[in-house]
């Protein structure tokens, strides 16, 4: 006899309102490493090139937790809602960086691999937190 696996619905005020924390709690995260690298580049002697690398690792711990979080909705397909909450992190991002003016001087090429990068650590994130849950 076959079984039959009943399809979980996901509550979906609760999916977006969770995808929302998630992702404030990220961008939280975010502003964290960019005050600690202003920190950094105004009282030492440290290069701009120290400055992209801390950014870099701020967005890759932040979209780590956006995936990580927005994937606590449900306890399978981690990897999707994982890469939802990193999608809408980086569109956040966007929406941010282009009213604040900051992205006008960044190569499309440089987007595209903060888009890469933040998709697969978000992904990543999902996965291991529907992991971790089932303990």
């Amino acid at each position: 006899m076959s079984k039959h696996n009943k399809k979980a619905e996901v509550d979906m005020p609760l999916a977006v309102l969770t995808m929302l924390k998630a992702n404030v709690m990220a961008y939280v995260v975010t502003a964290i490493f960019i005050l600690f690298a202003s920190i950094l580049l105004t009282y030492t002697q440290v290069g701009d090139q120290f400055e992209s690398i801390i950014v870099t690792l701020g967005i890759i711990a932040s979209a780590f937790l956006a995936g990580f979080d927005t994937a606590k909705i449900d306890d399978k397909n981690g990897y999707k809602w994982g890469a939802i909450g990193g999608s809408l992190y980086f569109m956040i991002f966007l929406v941010l960086g282009t009213l604040i003016e900051k992205l006008n001087n960044v190569a499309p090429s440089m987007i595209f691999l903060i888009a890469f990068i933040v998709l697969i650590t978000s992904t990543i994130a999902g996965m291991i937190s529907v992991n971790c849950g089932r303990r």
